[in-house]
């Protein structure tokens, strides 16, 4: 009796769990992998960490530069930007070489200017001079007239002497109004020079220095509008060119940075190696969204309500820990297994796949992520049944044993023994489970 009833316990204590609860033993860690492409063919600058290295969110990934030169079209704007610098740097020398003829020739004009003004004063000292003997010779011509007037009037001297006496009268006041003239003409020519200006009525060439400036001046009016549209285009190309060299380098650099806290999974090839487009340089676990993916029988879909806990034991652990049920999805659907690290042991391929979301674990510690925070690990899931459904899922596993045991040589299972099984399931009512 005693040996029954210890044996009983220990069948009671075995069987109990699975007949109050649903545990599967084919769930394995898994998370999802986030992959990292070139996005051109380049060199490695920078390696990624080593596999199994713990790396944070922001954190520079590795670093690529682009194998190829300068396009096209920087290369042209460019060869623009150079011509155009050519062009205004010889407005610029004729601009330089106009300045210093326009100098010249003033200078030259000063000269000329400081060399007439002296001879207008040394003019004007002989003008005054001639003036002074006009003068004087018109005096003793006035007297002379005067003389000859009284001694016609007194029949002493004849007149023809008179009108000879008048006319010599008449030239030499002519001689001095003309010396006047002169000297008022030097005087004016001398202050138009001490003004800057010239009234040139001898030679041409303060006037030739005069109009030799006008035409600089407007040849220089137009160097300065073209100067000054090549100048502009410049800037413009300057700016241009800077934006693309800016624009290029930023292709030329690949610099990713991990968008989660995750571990290296597949590093990134050694610094100096080749890279093609497209090519997957880095993967990394994101070990911020690890879940486990086991089998439910299909009849147990209404059961399945998001956030319900399971009790979750790694292989090997001492302890469970405790998950939520995320989602679930039927047998004929196609997840994406290729952003998952881990391969789930799904056997039973119309049955019910339960996603259950798990803690996240500590990436800083070294064992962590030297485990790879235990993606690919399997685990045992525990998930409470309602007690309305305990009888039938235990009748339900003892068809599977039934036909496992009379059927694995691929006869029919035995039906006398479904029948009973049927039977027995049939016979039990709420109260007989409740009791």
């Amino acid at each position: 009796m005693s040996a029954a009833a210890v044996l009983v316990g220990a069948v009671a204590t075995a069987v109990a769990p699975h007949a109050t609860n649903y545990i599967s033993t084919s769930a394995v860690v898994n998370a999802p992998l986030v992959p990292i492409s070139s996005p051109f063919e380049g060199i490695v600058e920078t390696p990624s960490p080593g596999p199994a290295r713990f790396i944070r969110a922001g954190e520079l990934a590795f670093e690529l530069r682009k194998m190829s030169k300068e396009s096209a079209g920087l290369r042209s704007l460019k060869s623009e930007l150079s011509s155009l610098s050519g062009e205004i740097e010889g407005l610029e020398m004729q601009r330089e070489r106009l300045e210093q003829l326009k100098q010249e020739l003033l200078e030259r004009r000063d000269q000329q200017i400081a060399a007439r003004s002296a001879w207008y004063e040394t003019r004007l000292l002989e003008a005054r001079a001639e003036l002074d003997r006009a003068e004087g010779a018109l005096h003793r011509v006035i007297a002379s007239s005067d003389r000859a007037e009284r001694l016609a009037a007194r029949d002493r001297l004849s007149e023809s002497d008179l009108i000879e006496a008048q006319g010599e009268l008449a030239e030499a006041k002519a001689v001095v109004a003309g010396r006047e003239a002169t000297l008022k003409r030097l005087e004016v020519e001398r202050d138009f020079l001490a003004e800057g200006d010239v009234i040139d009525t001898s030679t041409n060439d303060i006037d030739a220095i005069a109009y030799r400036l006008d035409e600089i001046a407007v040849r220089d009016a137009e160097l300065a509008t073209q100067l000054m549209g090549r100048s502009t285009r410049r800037e413009a190309l300057l700016h241009e060119i800077s934006g693309m060299q800016i624009e290029q380098t930023k292709n030329e650099e690949f610099r990713p940075t991990s968008a989660t806290d995750g571990i290296v999974w597949e590093s990134s090839p050694r610094a100096g190696a080749n890279v093609t487009t497209g090519e997957q340089v880095l993967k990394i676990l994101d070990c911020t969204r690890r879940f486990l993916e086991f089998e439910l029988p299909e009849r147990h879909f209404e059961k399945i309500v998001p956030g319900t806990e399971v009790s979750v034991r790694l292989k090997g652990a001492e302890k469970p820990f405790t998950g939520k049920i995320f989602a679930a999805y039927g047998g004929g659907s196609r997840p994406n297994r290729n952003m998952q690290a881990a391969q789930p042991r799904i056997t039973t391929p119309n049955g019910l796949r339960v996603i259950v979301t798990i803690p996240k674990p500590d990436l800083e510690d070294e064992n962590v992520a030297r485990a790879f925070c235990d993606v690919g690990r399997s685990a045992e899931v525990r998930m409470n049944i309602p007690s309305g459904s305990v009888a039938s899922e235990w009748m339900e596993r003892a068809r599977e044993v039934a036909r496992a045991v009379f059927g694995r040589d691929g006869q029919e299972t035995d039906t006398a023994l479904d029948e009973d099984l049927a039977a027995n399931e049939d016979d039990m009512t709420p109260r007989s489970r409740t009791n």
